[in-house]
């Protein structure tokens, strides 16, 4: 998350590869289908991979900021539901048997408040976003509750790097800060779930 912060300029990185400037006066100029055009392509783009720091980033370089947020939200949050989908419908088999260990985790956490715990993964990816969605994918888990907890666990990463792309200060510290902020959340869900699953044993216990 930090590595923006000491590679240079955001905006000077993208304009490299890419002109946002130009992005964003080609979907002001279309209207909403330029909208729409603008978030299937950040959707299949991380659908297959691409970083959503990066998307989000475009994002916010080429749209007003609440705009920006939205529709980097929208589109890294529909990536995440494509590769969902397609490892549920059309690759299960293979990610169970690429996957196994990852296919095991994810499967344990679809037994019990399934939408806590992805919201957590999704506030530290601590791992490949691509392989949390086929992983996820592969298990029993709910779609609608997969897609509910990646849209909200999504949130406040997008906003860093859209502010980023805006060109205001989201300097090192203040990336720490959230940091912080997110694992103290993230401690407090996960403290809030052993304690669940301590009340749900001693339940079965009891009976």
């Amino acid at each position: 998350m930090l590595w923006l912060s000491f590679a240079g300029s955001p905006s000077q990185l993208l304009n490299r590869f890419v002109d946002p400037q130009l992005i964003g006066k080609w979907v002001a100029d279309r209207g909403v289908a330029g909208y729409i055009a603008f978030m299937a392509a950040g959707a299949a783009a991380a659908a297959i991979g691409v970083p959503r720091q990066l998307v989000s980033l475009v994002a916010g370089i080429s749209f007003a900021l609440l705009p920006a947020l939205l529709i980097a939200v929208l589109s890294t949050a529909s990536g995440a539901l494509i590769t969902f989908t397609v490892s549920r419908f059309f690759a299960r088999p293979l990610v169970r048997r690429r996957f196994p260990d990852a296919v095991k985790q994810l499967e344990a956490l679809a037994l019990n408040q399934p939408f806590l715990k992805i919201v957590v993964i999704r506030f530290l990816p601590l791992g490949t976003n691509m392989l949390t969605n086929l992983a996820a994918g592969a298990t029993r888990m709910p779609t609608r509750v997969f897609a509910a907890a990646t849209l909200l666990g999504f949130i406040p990463q997008t906003a860093v790097f859209v502010l980023i792309g805006r060109g205001l200060q989201v300097d090192a510290r203040s990336q720490w800060l959230l940091t912080g902020v997110l694992s103290l959340i993230a401690i407090f869900i996960c403290v809030y779930l052993y304690r669940s699953h301590r009340a749900r044993k001693r339940d079965r216990a009891a009976t």
